[in-house]
């Protein structure tokens, strides 16, 4: 594990990786610490602890035996119906070099794990568990004004689900009736959380 840490205020720790995926970490670091809440990033983790107090010397040590576990044990496993018929599907997959039925069949095939919660509440960033083609697919030159809710999207290697209707830049590939974050919820108003893992088949 590649990694710096550095204290981040007086109760908190950050964790920033050279390469790898922070959420190939998290239920390590949450069995690690459990007196505190742990959060990722796309690059980063974040251990906040109760108390005040130097906790690098002893988030450093607990670092250097880490190994990637590639699925997050403690996360449940989620399948979203989707429709392919978003409006860059065909743009998409012009520029990865392939069919939208290969696009399709591709996005299908990958097993996705919910890197964070964030950008808005709800909106998981997936990323690629066993590929990585989507990876030379950039964001949007100019981003959409309004992507409407359920919108399914690819970039940057990763997928994404939008949760609500908000500004996006990433290739709306389909659609999906699946509720990502439910406001009145005052438990677990999100779908999804770091870790789960996420497969996406055709709605019918």
């Amino acid at each position: 594990m590649n990694f710096t840490v550095s204290a981040y205020g007086d109760k908190a720790v950050l964790i920033e990786l050279q390469s790898g995926k922070p959420v190939e970490y998290l239920e390590q670091m949450q069995k690690m610490f459990p007196e505190a809440n742990v959060r990722v990033g796309l690059q980063s983790l974040m251990i906040s602890f109760p108390e005040s107090a130097d906790y690098v010397e002893r988030v450093e040590n607990a670092c250097v035996d880490l190994t990637p576990s590639e699925i997050n044990g403690n996360g449940k496993e989620i399948t979203i119906a989707v429709d392919y018929t978003g409006e860059d599907l065909e743009s998409a997959s012009a520029l990865l070099g392939m069919t939208t039925s290969e696009l399709i069949k591709l996005h299908q095939e990958t097993i996705w794990q919910v890197a964070l919660i964030g950008f808005a509440p709800g909106f998981p960033y997936l990323v690629p568990i066993n590929q990585t083609r989507f990876e030379n697919l950039a964001r949007l030159e100019t981003p959409r004004e309004r992507v409407p809710a359920g919108a399914v999207a690819i970039a940057a290697g990763m997928s994404c689900v939008y949760p609500s209707a908000m500004p996006g830049g990433w290739h709306l590939i389909g659609t999906t009736t699946a509720n990502l974050f439910d406001e009145n919820s005052n438990q677990n108003p999100s779908l999804l959380s770091a870790g789960d893992v996420v497969r996406f088949r055709e709605s019918k």
